[in-house]
C-alpha cells in the first residue's frame, strides 16, 4: 500500500487576477457579462480549494502511518507474528480531519462547475476515507494502549486483514483523486497566470503562482530515485531566475511585505534542498546507516533525500497558501 509521498497541493487565491472592468453607468448587460469570468473562476477555485484542503490534511499522514505500521511487523501479508517488540499503529483519523473532508468534499462534488472525472474521484476518495477510519482507529488504539501485551497479538492478527483491505482501497482512491486533482489544479493555475499577466502584468501574485508551478515541477522530477540530471538542472536554474526576478521587483512592496518575506525564505530553503538533492545524485553519495533510518522522517530526513526536499516543498506550499 505505501507509495512515494505526494507533494502537497497549493491553492488558488479566490478571484485573483480576475479584475472587473469598469462599465458605463446603466449598462447592466455589460456589467453582468464582465462578472461572468470572475464568477466562473471563483466557483472553480472554491471547488478545487475544498478538495485540496481535504487532500492536504489527511493524505500524507495516512500514507506515512501505513508505511510505519507495515514496516514494524514481521510480515505485511500474514500480519503480526507476535514476536514483534513494538508495533507502530496506523494514522488515527481525527474528528478534525473528517471535518475538513466530510461536508466540504460532498458540497464541492455537487457544486458547479461539474468536473465528472474529478468529482467522481473525490466521492470515491471520501468513501474510502470513511471506510478506513473505524478500522484504523481500532488498530491505532490497540497498539497505542499496548493491548497486544495482554492477548499476545490475538486482536492485532484479527484486525490486520481488514485494515490492509481498507488501506489498499484508500491507496487506490488516493492515487486516482490525487492525479485528477493535480491535473485540474495545474490547469487552473496556468490559466490564471495568463489572465494575471494580461490584465495586471507581473504582480506579486503572478510571481507566487509561477514560482509554485516551477517548484512543483521540480519536486516531481527530484522525487524519483533516478532522474534526468540535465533536465533537473534546467528546472532548478529556471526557478532560481524566477525567484531572483520576483525578489528584485516585488519584495519591498506593501502591503504584506513581511508575509512575502516569509514566502521568499521558504523558497530559498526549497531551492537549497533542490540543489542538495541534485548534488547527492550527481556525486552518488550514499546514505549512512543512520540516515537510512531517517529517510521517511518529517524532521530528520537527510540532506539531499527525496523526503527532505518534499518537506521543504510542503513548507513552501504552506507559506504560499498563507499569502
Amino acid at each position: 500500500m505505501p507509495r512515494a509521498f505526494a507533494p502537497a497541493l497549493f491553492v488558488l487565491a479566490l478571484g485573483a487576477g480576475c479584475s472587473k472592468q469598469t462599465t458605463p453607468t446603466g449598462n447592466a448587460a455589460a456589467s453582468k457579462g464582465a462578472d461572468v469570468p470572475h464568477d466562473a473562476q471563483h466557483a472553480l477555485n472554491a471547488k478545487l480549494g475544498a478538495y485540496i484542503d481535504c487532500f492536504n490534511r489527511v493524505d500524507l499522514p495516512l500514507h506515512a502511518g501505513a508505511k510505519h505500521y507495515i514496516g514494524s511487523i514481521d510480515d505485511a501479508d500474514a500480519g503480526p507474528s507476535g514476536r514483534e517488540t513494538r508495533v507502530a499503529g496506523p494514522y488515527d483519523i481525527s474528528d478534525f480531519d473528517m471535518k475538513q473532508c466530510d461536508a466540504p468534499v460532498s458540497a464541492a462534488a455537487a457544486a458547479q462547475p461539474s468536473l465528472p472525472a474529478l468529482d467522481t474521484a473525490a466521492r470515491q476518495y471520501h468513501a474510502a476515507l470513511q471506510a478506513l477510519r473505524p478500522i484504523s482507529h481500532q488498530v491505532a488504539d490497540y497498539y497505542a494502549r499496548q493491548d497486544y501485551e495482554d492477548d499476545q497479538f490475538a486482536k492485532g492478527k484479527q484486525l490486520h486483514a481488514p485494515l490492509m483491505a481498507a488501506l489498499e482501497r484508500y491507496a487506490q482512491a488516493s492515487s486516482a483523486f490525487g492525479a485528477e486533482l493535480e491535473a485540474q489544479n495545474d490547469a487552473a493555475h496556468r490559466e490564471m497566470l495568463k489572465t494575471l499577466e494580461r490584465e495586471q502584468g507581473r504582480t506579486r501574485e503572478y510571481y507566487r503562482l509561477s514560482m509554485m508551478l516551477d517548484a512543483k515541477q521540480l519536486t516531481d522530477v527530484l522525487q524519483e530515485d533516478r532522474f534526468d540530471i540535465a533536465r533537473a538542472n534546467t528546472l532548478l536554474e529556471g526557478f532560481n531566475r524566477l525567484s531572483d526576478e520576483a525578489h528584485a521587483k516585488v519584495a519591498d512592496q506593501e502591503p504584506d511585505k513581511l508575509k512575502w518575506n516569509s514566502f521568499e525564505t521558504a523558497a530559498e530553503d526549497f531551492r537549497k534542498q533542490a540543489k542538495s538533492r541534485v548534488k547527492r545524485v550527481v556525486d552518488k553519495t550514499p546514505y549512512s546507516r543512520i540516515e537510512e533510518g531517517w529517510l521517511d522522517s518529517p524532521s530528520l530526513a537527510p540532506e539531499g533525500s527525496p523526503r527532505k526536499l518534499l518537506n521543504t516543498y510542503n513548507a513552501l506550499v504552506s507559506e504560499s497558501n498563507r499569502q
